[in-house]
């Protein structure tokens, strides 16, 4: 039940990748990597489930061992897409036809001859294992050969192409080819153990692999059956990675750009509602600058509106003032780490006292606010902590006769 278990959920996860290829192929997607891509995950899938044990017993009350069948030949098939993948990888696009073909004819050849030593054979029923006959059916030996030696082959070459392209290639495109290096390893160490087993039963007439309980019950049993499950897995998410892997950075971001517009809501807020002429508008986005590359436009909009905020409250901001919310902040206790954006809060709120009582202070009192970054996530990460400042602290201590200006 475990192998069976191991192997529909291997299944399960390779049909998910196909499904994901299909929907983008459905969305106008149409490179021509997208077609090996499908073709070998719809192949993948379909070996390891015609492989499980239990629809491996249902497949023998039509055919004895028609499971094996199937999914050996949907295994080499799979293999054939990874080669016709790693050629667009490795060589310009309109070379890759031409490449191709005699690949092609190989697995041809390969699937008629194993379809004609199956056939000439009497495999057992249920799960199909063939271990135990080599010896007394030549045919299943012949049958085991050629299927190893054209996984073999290719596994070799695709570990070829792969270590290859890592030199390359960078960041997730990398990452898969590393996948794919090392899942084309496994399944080597599985062939061989494969070849091995076959030979040493036709040579000695002892079975060389052993009934196996589960997928790691033995070295025997994890080379037989744990390694390619692994081997499949690592070579899937090789092939994914490249394109998985930028749609979860972009997620992540994107969900580090929406916990940063949240935290900007009380700044904005409180200068908002003091001045409501900082708010975009639909003409306004015609004269404001594109958002910097990975930015959210919300989040950018809200980062331009602060700013121009703390330009109108510029007239208003005190050296004095700042001097004074310096040191009421280290009477306070705050943490060094947060006294500036601490000052900074309470100058702004300040900065909002005088602007509602319309009393500037002259040029040679002024304090400036803190200059924009260069860098946009360094200006929304201080901008952040000085909004948070202001939601902890929405009233310094020197303005206590005033009117409190909450942010919500």
């Amino acid at each position: 039940m475990g192998v069976s278990v191991l192997f529909l959920a291997t299944g399960f996860v390779v049909f998910s990748v196909a499904g994901y290829r299909i929907v983008l192929w459905n969305r106008g997607r149409r490179r021509p990597t997208e077609i090996p891509l499908i073709t070998l995950a719809c192949a993948l899938g379909t070996a390891f489930v015609t492989l499980a044990p239990v629809v491996q017993a249902a497949e023998s009350a039509l055919l004895p061992s028609l499971g094996r069948l199937l999914s050996n030949t949907c295994t080499l098939v799979a293999a054939f897409g990874f080669l016709h993948l790693m050629l667009y990888v490795s060589h310009p696009a309109e070379q890759v036809p031409s490449k191709v073909r005699p690949r092609l004819l190989t697995l041809l050849l390969t699937l008629v001859g194993m379809t004609a030593m199956f056939a000439l054979s009497d495999p057992p029923g249920g799960t199909g294992v063939f271990t135990g006959l080599y010896a007394t059916q030549p045919t299943l030996a012949v049958y085991t050969l050629l299927y190893s030696l054209y996984l073999g082959t290719a596994v070799i070459e695709l570990i070829v192409l792969t270590m290859r392209s890592i030199r390359y290639t960078r960041t997730w495109l990398r990452a898969g080819m590393i996948l794919l290096a090392l899942g084309s390893t496994l399944a080597a160490g599985y062939l061989a153990h494969k070849l091995w087993s076959v030979l040493s039963e036709l040579l000695t007439s002892t079975i060389a692999e052993p009934y196996c309980p589960s997928a790691f019950a033995t070295i025997d049993c994890t080379f037989a059956i744990g390694l390619p499950a692994l081997s499949v897995l690592a070579i899937v998410l090789g092939a994914a990675v490249p394109t998985l892997g930028p749609r979860c950075e972009q997620l992540v971001r994107s969900l580090g750009h929406r916990r940063s517009y949240r935290r900007l809501y009380p700044l904005w807020h409180t200068l908002h509602t003091a001045m409501p002429s900082i708010a975009f508008t639909v003409d306004d986005t015609t004269r404001t600058p594109a958002p910097t590359r990975g930015g959210s436009e919300q989040l950018y909009r809200r980062v331009v509106a602060i700013r121009d905020g703390m330009l109108l409250l510029r007239p208003y901001r005190s050296a004095e003032d700042t001097r004074g919310h310096q040191a009421a902040a280290r009477r306070d206790g705050v943490a060094e780490q947060d006294r500036a954006a601490t000052v900074e809060a309470r100058d702004i709120h300040t900065a909002l006292s005088r602007h509602r009582r319309d009393t500037p202070i002259p040029d040679t009192e002024r304090t400036r606010a803190a200059e924009p970054y260069d860098d946009l996530a360094a200006e929304i990460s201080w901008l952040v902590r000085v909004s948070e400042a202001l939601a902890r602290h929405p009233t310094p201590p020197s303005t206590n006769n005033e009117q409190p200006h909450h942010p919500y």
